[in-house]
């Protein structure tokens, strides 16, 4: 065993976090789970869903049996829900399956997994010779190798990796990245197992690894949101099956340069609210919210009426959380 890796396993065996989804005795479909919730979202938002999406569907077979819809409630707050769509998906095609995919090609194929799951699939569970790549552990190793070329940093890791547990290799390097080599302000070098092999904390330029890429702006759209409140009841809509928030239930809504008559829908009283943001990966929605008395909406047209006091039973992702949050306000107001 060579220095680097006896530095790393001598740090990991003191300070490895415990964490739901690391165990000896983990499943494929645990490791399927944790790795994608893990795509794009904080380890401590993900503990907080985690054992609970497992005790609902503790099995991959009673996830494959499960509506998209239910799905799509216990998933309620993760964000990027083509997560939770393409893990049914996932689980649906793999219940039939002898055995489960162990070879990137095959798992490639499985929607919703791309090179980083498939790669940390393999390492975790099938302790296969890889290393799951993601901005961490490219922080992580243009500072230890002084370089922003990602190809050489995978095979310098690769190379590093030898005879251990690509498991726990791949744990190690990711707590690492996440704890220590962190992203903004100092790196806490000091507390970290490779500070003698890191080029970067030896050359003092760890501020300037690896070197900022220019963010491109994010689209912005301009929406128009409507509250419509029929007595105790609110108009929902459900959207399309693909596309952005694919299946969810919404506020009716449309861009800003579209009229409301579009919509089909009779109201009256309308009046502007407030207006508030919702960032996801790619565009902002800048939302504009309006506040109606209903009279008639288009009846075979994914529209319905829910009780405002029963937001719980739809799926109403975050994007929409301000109405939500504002209509159990005026219902509580009512009741005073």
């Amino acid at each position: 065993m060579n220095d680097f890796l006896f530095s790393l396993l001598t740090w990991y065996e003191q300070e490895n976090r415990t964490l739901p989804w690391r165990k000896k005795d983990v499943t494929f479909y645990e490791v399927l789970v944790s790795e994608t919730m893990l795509q794009q979202t904080r380890i401590e938002t993900v503990k907080l869903y985690y054992d609970r999406f497992l005790k609902k569907y503790p099995t991959i077979e009673s996830l494959a049996k499960a509506k998209e819809e239910d799905v799509y409630h216990i998933w309620q707050g993760l964000g990027y829900y083509n997560r939770a769509k393409n893990l049914l998906k996932t689980a649906k095609i793999l219940v039939n399956c002898k055995d489960f995919p162990k070879t990137k090609e095959d798992l490639l194929l499985l929607p919703g997994i791309g090179d980083y799951t498939s790669s940390a699939i393999r390492a975790i569970f099938f302790h296969q010779k890889e290393v799951a790549f993601d901005g961490n552990l490219y922080r992580l190793g243009a500072r230890l190798f002084l370089t922003d070329d990602k190809e050489e940093i995978k095979r310098k890791f690769l190379l590093s990796l030898k005879e251990s547990d690509p498991a726990i290799f791949n744990q190690v390097l990711m707590d690492i990245g996440q704890l220590i080599c962190i992203p903004k302000g100092n790196p806490l070098c000091e507390q970290c197992p490779l500070k003698c092999f890191c080029l970067a904390y030896q050359e003092k330029k760890t501020q300037e690894y690896p070197q900022k890429k220019k963010k491109k702006e994010k689209a912005l759209e301009i929406r128009k949101v409507f509250l419509l409140i029929q007595k105790d009841k609110i108009l929902l809509h459900k959207r399309k099956s693909t596309g952005l928030l694919s299946s969810f239930d919404e506020f009716p809504n449309i861009l800003a340069s579209e009229n409301f008559e579009s919509l089909k829908i009779n109201a009256h009283s309308l009046r502007k609210i407030s207006f508030t943001h919702h960032f996801f990966s790619h565009k902002v929605w800048e939302m504009h919210y309006f506040l109606g008395e209903l009279e008639e909406y288009p009846k075979g047209e994914d529209y319905f009426l829910q009780g405002i006091t029963s937001f719980d039973e739809v799926t109403l992702p975050s994007a929409f959380s301000y109405g939500v949050a504002y209509l159990k306000s005026l219902e509580k107001n009512r009741s005073i």
